[in-house]
């Protein structure tokens, strides 16, 4: 029998490692994903290295793009796109410095997850998998989306430039100086910003799927914890000591949801408004380039991305509120009549009612409701700079 458990053991380690495997190579490509422990000097020294050349990188491109802005002023159509990419590229910024500095919080997340997949009971396992799969499997489908946007990006600029001869225009834009479309420098140039549109990405594709999966992990941490409810038995005579297991649970499903919430919230604000104007300014770009080909196709592949990452924000945000709040429900569904343990539950039914969520900076939740209306406000602004252009 101890064999058998050794076997299964194996089997979930390397079945959590798979399905783990491209969020944490992406986080890491980004230096945020947390070190073990017992890291060592020179594996902290590489890392400082790697997130402070990320930090040059993004920033001076920032800079570039800043300054594109300001010199394509009067022309609305390329001014939207220097938003665009500017954006996003303000957003990375934001990732960068919120996860390096959460970084025991996130060490703990980490390692709760991987506890809750290899360590708990063959039951909750089950509803682990039922509900954070899909989760995975999305993460991954959004790591190949952002990687072929990125990298269409880059192979349409070189198309243009080389092989069509048109304006030698950087594939993640920028403005460094007037005379940089002249060889050899706009080639170290585009280098250059080749490397961070990709440090960019990196970005986006291990801070969206960290928080998906681990948002995700909390909601089911809560859908174990109704199981366990519902199955609660006052004729069983370990029915106390079930229920002190629950209370644990709860609490444990807490602090799991409220750590998340504590790292991304300030994040999540970001990302809302500034989904916004990515939403606006690539529909835009879109209408205005429907002659162009490959400009169509590059910001349509942008689109879809900004919305998918919107709605995997949204999507598990809700899924979070949805499973804490039923709790309640579950509590109140089990065989309580006669038992000892019902005012237990009364306290967990009356904690039950104040739901754990992912809030953006304290001022409103994520959730499939406020997709819908970051998506109806950023069409609505659509149809305002169409307007614009029009006159």
């Amino acid at each position: 029998m101890s064999r058998r458990r050794e076997e299964r053991q194996v089997c979930t380690d390397e079945e959590y490692d798979d399905l783990i495997k491209p969020t944490m190579i992406a986080a890491k490509f980004a230096c945020f994903w947390p070190l073990n422990r017992d890291h060592s000097t020179r594996v902290e020294l590489f890392r400082t290295c790697h997130l402070l050349w990320m930090f040059f990188v993004v920033i001076l491109t920032c800079a570039g793009q800043t300054s594109d802005m300001v010199h394509n002023f009067n022309d609305l159509d390329e001014l939207t796109a220097c938003c665009l990419i500017n954006s996003v590229f303000y957003l990375a910024i934001i990732r960068l410095i919120i996860y390096s500095s959460h970084q025991k919080d996130m060490l703990y997340v980490v390692e709760t997850m991987r506890k809750d997949w290899t360590c708990s009971s063959y039951e909750d396992r089950v509803i682990l998998k039922e509900k954070c799969l899909f989760a995975f499997r999305l993460a991954k489908t959004f790591i190949i989306m952002v990687t072929a946007t990125v990298t269409f990006f880059v192979c349409t600029s070189i198309l243009e430039i080389y092989i069509l001869e048109k304006e030698r225009v950087l594939p993640f834009r920028g403005y460094f100086f007037s005379n940089q479309t002249i060889s050899p420098v706009f080639e170290y140039i585009f280098i250059f910003n080749v490397i961070s549109g990709y440090f960019e990405s990196g970005t986006i594709v291990g801070a969206t799927t960290f928080n998906l999966i681990a948002i995700t992990h909390g909601s089911a941490k809560f859908a174990v914890l109704r199981k366990k409810l519902e199955a609660m038995d006052s004729n069983d005579p370990d029915a106390d000591r079930a229920m002190v297991n629950c209370i644990k649970d709860h609490q444990d499903a807490i602090t799991f949801a409220d750590t998340v919430e504590r790292i991304i919230n300030i994040l999540t604000l970001g990302q809302f408004v500034l989904s916004t104007g990515l939403v606006c300014f690539a529909g835009f770009q879109i209408t205005a380039m429907l002659e162009n080909k490959g400009r169509l196709i590059k910001y349509t592949m942008f689109l879809n991305s900004a919305i998918l990452e919107l709605f995997m924000f949204s999507f598990s945000g809700n899924a979070l509120i949805d499973e804490s709040d039923a709790v309640g429900q579950s509590a109140y569904c089990s065989y309580w009549i006669g038992g000892t343990f019902s005012r237990s539950l009364q306290i967990v039914m009356m904690r039950s009612k104040v739901p754990s969520k992912i809030t953006a900076a304290k001022f409103y939740s994520m959730s499939l409701e406020s997709f819908s209306h970051v998506l109806s406000t950023s069409f609505s602004y659509i149809m305002v700079l169409m307007t614009m252009s029009e006159e």
